[in-house]
């Protein structure tokens, strides 16, 4: 009984679980959208800047990723574009989550 039971909780829950990342992967685009990102980054293809897929490449061992793309996405650091330095735009939000969001989204990339 006690197995049946789980096997049934676990089938309830997959589809939620499904539900939830597609979530946060479209509340990660919008985000994304909303601080114009997009006008110099591409998912698979470099731009002005590179491309999440070759972030996500780029962090991928590194042990601190999580705390530089933050610190990249909210401080605006001087980045070089097309031979010219520039601040890097910052997100158009200080919602902690909501950035996290964005930085796994980026990661899984």
């Amino acid at each position: 009984m006690r197995i049946a039971s789980l096997v049934i909780a676990l089938l309830l829950a997959s589809p939620l679980a499904a539900q939830a990342l597609d979530y946060d992967k479209k509340k990660a685009q919008r985000t994304l959208k909303q601080s114009k990102c997009f006008n110099c980054h591409s998912v698979t293809r470099e731009k002005d800047g590179p491309s999440f897929q070759a972030v996500s490449e780029k962090y991928t061992e590194h042990p601190d990723a999580r705390h530089v793309l933050f610190d990249h996405l909210t401080k605006s650091p001087t980045i070089t574009v097309k031979g010219k330095e520039e601040a890097h735009t910052s997100f158009k939000t200080d919602d902690t989550e909501e950035i996290n969001n964005v930085i796994e989204w980026i990661l899984s990339n």
